[in-house]
C-alpha cells in the first residue's frame, strides 16, 4: 500500500473534510460487507482461487478509477469497486492457507504461519510506505496512486499461481437457505464460536478504525509526508516484528494475559490517544501497533481452530462483515465528534465504546471456553 503515508493528504489536497474521509471509508465497509458472507460461501463451494482472481481483478479496476478521480464522487466510485474486491479476497486467503496447513497436517502451526504473513505483508508495507513517501515528495500526492494501481495488478498473477488444497466435501445443496443455516449456527448455536467470533470482530475493528485514525490525527499535529512517511514506516516494522513472534509470544505470556492485554489495550490507546499530548500518542501509537501485531493472528487461529473447512472461508466472512459494518458505524461516528468538537473528545468517545464492548466480548469467550 504506498498509498498510506499521503493517503489523508491527498484527500485533503481534493477538499474532503475528516467526515468526509470517514464516510468514504464507512462507504467501502459497506461495499465489503454487502458481498462479504455470499463471496464467503462462494469461496466454500465454487473454490478459493476463483474468487481470489475476480478480488485481484476489481482491486485493480478501483485504483485504476482513484488515479483519474478529483472529488468526493469519484473516490466514491473507486471505493465501493475496492469494497468488492475486497470482499472477495477477505475470508477466502485465511481459509485457503489454512486448509492448505491441514492437506499437510501442519495446521496446528497456522498461527506461526498467520504471523509470519502479516509480517510479510507489514515488511512490504514499510517499504512500499517507503516508496510512496519519495513520490509524494518528488512528483505528486497524484502520482502515488498511479503507481498503487501498478502494485495492485500484481496481485492478478498471484492469485492465477495458487493451488487449490483438497477440503472437506462442500454442502449437498447450496444456496441461500444454506447460508442462514451456517450464520445462525456460527452467531446463535455454537456459542464458542460465536463468542470467538465476537470478540475478534471487536477487536478487527478497533484495528481498522486505529489505521484511519492514525493518519487523520498526523494531519491534526500539522505532519507533513516527510514526517509522516518514517513514523508509518517505523510502525509496520513494529507490527512485522511481533506478528514474526506471534507464535512464541502466545507461549510465553498465556491465554489468560494474552486475552487481558487484547481486551483492555486496544480500546484503552484510543483513550489515551486523545489525552495526552504528541509525544505521548505517539507512544501509545507504537504500543497499539504491537498488541496488533500480535492480536490478528491469535484471534484469526481461533475462528478457524472452532469452524470446520466445508465452511470456514463463509465463517471469517461472518467475522469480516460484522467488523466492516462496525467500521462504518464507528468511522463516521468519530468523525462526526470531531468536526462539532475536538479529535481528541472523539478519539476518548471511540475508547470507552469500544471498552465496554471489549471487555462484554471477553466475558463472553470466557464464559463459552472453559
Amino acid at each position: 500500500m504506498l498509498i498510506m503515508p499521503v493517503i489523508a493528504l491527498f484527500y485533503t489536497e481534493n477538499q474532503l473534510t475528516k467526515f468526509d474521509i470517514y464516510l468514504l471509508q464507512a462507504i467501502y465497509s459497506v461495499s465489503v460487507a454487502v458481498m462479504e458472507i455470499p463471496s464467503g460461501y462462494l469461496a466454500d463451494i465454487v473454490g478459493r482461487k476463483k474468487t481470489l482472481i475476480l478480488g485481484a481483478i476489481l482491486g485493480t479496476a478501483g485504483f485504476v478509477i482513484y488515479s483519474f478521480s478529483h472529488g468526493f464522487t469519484g473516490f466514491l466510485t473507486a471505493e465501493i469497486i475496492l469494497g468488492l474486491g475486497g470482499s472477495f479476497i477477505s475470508g477466502a486467503d485465511s481459509a485457503m492457507l489454512f486448509d492448505s496447513l491441514a492437506s499437510l497436517r501442519r495446521k496446528h502451526r497456522y498461527l506461526q504461519f498467520e504471523g509470519r504473513l502479516i509480517a510479510i505483508g507489514s515488511f512490504a508495507e514499510t517499504i512500499a510506505a517507503f516508496c510512496g513517501g519519495v513520490i509524494a515528495a518528488f512528483l505528486s500526492y497524484r502520482s502515488v496512486y498511479v503507481a498503487q494501481t501498478f502494485v495492485a495488478a500484481l496481485a492478478i498473477p498471484a492469485a492465477l499461481l495458487l493451488v487449490e488444497p483438497p477440503r472437506d466435501k462442500t454442502a449437498e445443496h447450496p444456496g441461500f437457505r444454506h447460508i442462514l443455516s451456517v450464520c445462525k449456527n456460527s452467531i446463535l448455536v455454537n456459542r464458542k464460536l460465536a463468542s470467538t467470533i465476537f470478540l475478534s470482530s471487536i477487536t478487527g475493528v478497533a484495528t481498522l478504525c486505529m489505521a484511519w485514525t492514525s493518519q487523520i490525527y498526523f494531519v491534526a499535529h500539522k505532519l507533513t509526508e516527510l514526517t509522516i512517511t518514517p513514523l508509518w514506516i517505523a510502525l509496520n516494522l513494529t507490527v512485522a516484528v511481533v506478528s514474526a513472534c506471534s507464535a512464541a509470544t502466545h507461549r510465553f505470556l498465556g491465554k489468560t494475559v494474552s486475552l487481558l492485554l487484547v481486551t483492555v489495550f486496544i480500546p484503552a490507546a484510543y483513550i489515551l490517544l486523545g489525552i495526552l499530548p504528541f509525544l505521548g500518542g505517539i507512544t501509545i501509537l507504537f504500543l497499539f501497533y504491537a498488541v496488533r501485531g500480535y492480536a490478528t493472528p491469535v484471534l484469526k487461529d481461533l475462528v478457524n481452530q472452532n469452524c470446520d473447512s466445508s465452511v470456514r472461508a463463509t465463517v471469517l466472512s461472518i467475522r469480516n462483515l460484522i467488523i466492516r459494518l462496525s467500521f462504518a458505524i464507528l468511522g463516521p461516528f468519530i468523525g462526526w465528534v470531531a468536526e462539532l468538537s475536538t479529535l481528541a473528545t472523539a478519539l476518548a468517545s471511540a475508547g470507552v465504546l469500544l471498552l465496554l464492548l471489549s471487555v462484554t466480548s471477553t466475558i463472553f469467550l470466557l464464559r463459552h471456553n472453559s
